[in-house]
């Protein structure tokens, strides 16, 4: 198998559109995610080269230069942080692995996130089981902070089979979602085209009746709602357990749509408030039970195995959310923390485990 977080050099060729950058803006124009000050720091510690020589930040590049940007291997404790990360399965045989996978966990290795990883862990598990000619692969994706159905091949054909079905709309998905406010249909379809939001950082995504739009389509389905208590607070102060099918396949879908019909996601730091819901409940430990990242759960997907049977995997909900409603519906008294930030800073290993 092949380790998903090995590194691995980032190799750019000089192009005309590109003669006489200094070295800075070179790497900053192929890399533009990564910052101008780490840019600098990678320069100084000899770790960007040209034609195979260290050179300075102001060093101009010339057509056809080979630009290097050297990665380095990643601290032990690290790599043993990977192994570590625990691997909740729902199904499993020769050719998948289904894994209900926990919030704050990034699935694959991107940017900052390389070793510490679904991936990786995955990796670490099934290095001594599955042959080296074979390699694990994901076949959908889930956000960071968004819990709950992920599917996995253990081989190339499994692999292109499932690909296949996520990439042509051919799979099912259903998500649980713990929402503001009282929604007061018990069935909404929401048909509403979704594209980049005007002005943003290209990471915040809104929906847009222009040309930007691309049709996006979400069926949400009321479970439960929670009233407001008697406590002066107002309907707004309520809360609704929703079952969202998404028809489409936008960023951030699901999250973009209830915040449009006036029920943001609770605990949504983008499209709603960035404050964790906070709700007294008998847990001998806290006292309270909390949702501290958007209220998202991907709790069922139906497919077809590669053995050409249709099948469907259901995940428990996520502890936190779980708790959260087991509060709500005994009637916790319940408050908004203020943590100071406008953003989620959480990780994995903040949240509480299946096993707490």
């Amino acid at each position: 198998m092949i380790d998903p977080s090995k590194p691995f050099d980032l190799i750019y060729s000089v192009t005309p559109n590109y003669i006489e950058y200094r070295l800075d803006q070179f790497v900053k124009a192929m890399v533009p995610s990564m910052s101008r000050t780490r840019i600098q720091k990678h320069i100084k510690d000899k770790r960007v080269s040209v034609n195979g020589e260290p050179r300075a930040a102001n060093w101009r590049v010339r057509l056809e230069d080979r630009v290097v940007l050297h990665c380095i291997e990643p601290e032990e404790d690290v790599v043993e942080a990977a192994k570590q990360i625990p691997i909740n399965t729902i199904y499993e045989d020769d050719e998948i692995i289904a894994i209900n996978k926990q919030p704050g966990l990034v699935v694959h290795p991107v940017g900052i996130h390389r070793y510490k990883t679904l991936l990786n862990a995955l990796y670490w598990k099934y290095k001594d089981i599955i042959p080296d000619d074979q390699e694990i692969s994901l076949g959908n994706r889930l956000d960071q902070f968004t819990s709950g159905v992920i599917l996995a091949a253990k081989n190339a054909e499994s692999k292109r089979v499932l690909q296949d079905q996520f990439e042509n709309r051919k799979t099912e998905k259903m998500y649980n979602a713990l929402c503001e406010g009282i929604v007061k249909e018990d069935y909404i379809e929401i048909d509403a085209p979704i594209g980049q939001a005007e002005g943003d950082n290209r990471t915040s995504m809104a929906v847009r009746f222009d040309d930007e739009g691309k049709p996006s389509q979400t069926v949400c389905k009321v479970l439960e709602r929670f009233a407001p208590q008697d406590n002066g607070e107002t309907e707004d102060s309520g809360y609704t357990l929703v079952r969202l099918e998404p028809h489409t396949g936008r960023q951030h879908q699901l999250r973009v749509h209830m915040a449009h019909i006036g029920h943001p996601l609770v605990c949504d730091d983008r499209y709603g408030t960035p404050k964790p819901l906070r709700v007294e409940s008998n847990n001998e430990d806290k006292g309270y039970a909390e949702v501290a990242r958007y209220a998202l759960h991907a709790c069922e997907l139906t497919f077809s195995h590669p053995n050409g049977e249709k099948m469907t995997v259901t995940a428990p909900l996520a502890v936190d959310i779980e708790s959260v409603i087991k509060a709500l519906r005994a009637g916790g008294k319940r408050e908004r923390i203020d943590t100071g930030s406008d953003r989620i800073f959480m990780n994995y290993e903040d949240l509480p485990s299946d096993g707490d």
